[in-house]
């Protein structure tokens, strides 16, 4: 299921006047759980100063909603995928710096199960303006005030289990951003090329080809297959392996 239509219309009725327009915060929410987006659709808009603007399923639809409608706040989940035709996670790693880079004004804050401190700072490292644990009930309870906060007084907000998981150590040698990026890409693609991932990175094939280097030598591993099984084991990216041929 893509974008679910009523919440599009809602959109639309709440704009109408743009009085209440301007005082609310609009949020868009990108989960492939239609009852878990509901839940948050019916927790935020118990408030006053929010408004739900949109739902996506799937990130191409989380691309066309945000040329649609004014969104100043964006909810993301991690494992959602980026069409309906296809299965592989959408490179969260890459898409958090895109989306900030066109939308520089928006907050994004993730929502998701993944409790590994590798993928948790590499989010941060990557734009986010939060991360909450949805097992995290505490801030579940006060998730309107939280998004608030982020959006009104440009706060960061890292749930306390997530703060607590942050203070272990890496389990991993240091990555940096761009490699982290390139990684979250080819999980997502495992069939892009070397000069392909180039072009979506505005670098050159040799830079790509010297990050790849630096990557299997730091993960330890001869290819990226075995990059990305080992990045998987820590906890970096998602990936469904069965869509991965071996090299």
């Amino acid at each position: 299921m893509g974008i679910m239509e009523p919440y599009r219309k809602t959109l639309l009725h709440e704009s109408e006047g743009p009085f209440s327009m301007q005082r609310k915060i609009h949020i868009g929410i990108l989960d492939d759980h239609i009852a878990t987006a509901s839940g948050y659709k019916l927790k935020l808009e118990q408030n006053p100063k929010i408004a739900v603007a949109w739902i996506a399923n799937y990130f191409q639809d989380l691309i066309a909603c945000l040329e649609a409608h004014p969104t100043d706040l964006i909810i993301l989940d991690i494992e959602v995928s980026n069409s309906p035709e296809g299965s592989e996670p959408y490179p969260i790693l890459h898409a958090i710096p895109q989306l900030l880079e066109k939308n520089p004004e928006i907050k994004i804050v993730v929502i998701s199960m993944h409790n590994r401190p590798v993928m948790i700072k590499a989010i941060k490292t990557a734009g986010a303006s939060g991360y909450i644990l949805k097992e995290d009930v505490r801030s579940y309870e006060k998730l309107d005030q939280i998004l608030i906060d982020i959006y009104e007084q440009e706060s960061i907000y890292f749930s306390p289990e997530a703060l607590r998981i942050l203070k272990k150590p890496d389990e991993i040698p240091s990555l940096s951003r761009r490699q982290h990026e390139i990684l979250s890409i080819i999980s997502s693609n495992p069939a892009i090329k070397t000069n392909e991932l180039a072009e979506t990175l505005y670098v050159s094939p040799s830079t790509i080809r010297n990050h790849l280097s630096d990557i299997y030598l730091k993960l330890e591993v001869n290819n990226r297959y075995s990059a990305v099984v080992r990045a998987q084991q820590y906890g970096l990216i998602a990936v469904n392996m069965d869509n991965w041929p071996k090299e």
